[in-house]
């Protein structure tokens, strides 16, 4: 999947060239856990990205996706059966909106976590696509 990253591909073309959605989702978690790739803000993303879903919003719903997948992982790794219904919430998220809306319990989770260098990059993470 590393190989396949060009800072071009939205994170739904990267997860359609993999053998699987659930399979490409998982590997893009772990490559933005491990800081082996970053998500850009929709902003830095060339229209043409945007446009090859048909809408700029499509590319915005596979941002949220990744973040949501990726905040609910993170949230695992990070505070253990802690985060349980912290995590069941982000996994129903479908907008930014509601993202933004369960940000601020997120970060008050986080404050708990012993890791506060990953707790960072998590919420820069998430926050970025948010922007």
């Amino acid at each position: 999947m590393l190989i396949l990253v060009d800072g071009h591909r939205t994170g739904s073309e990267l997860v359609a060239l993999s053998s699987s959605v659930s399979e490409g989702r998982k590997q893009l978690s772990a490559l933005l856990a491990g800081g082996f790739v970053q998500t850009h803000p929709p902003a830095r993303r060339s229209v043409a990205a945007g446009s090859a879903h048909g809408t700029a919003s499509a590319a915005a719903d596979d941002d949220i996706s990744l973040a949501r997948s990726y905040a609910a992982r993170s949230l695992r790794e990070l505070l253990g059966d802690q985060a349980a219904s912290l995590v069941a919430e982000i996994e129903q998220v479908r907008t930014r909106e509601e993202l933004q809306q369960n940000l601020g319990r997120l970060r008050a989770a986080l404050r708990a976590a012993p890791d506060q260098t990953r707790a960072r990059q998590l919420l820069d993470q998430i926050e970025m696509v948010l922007d």
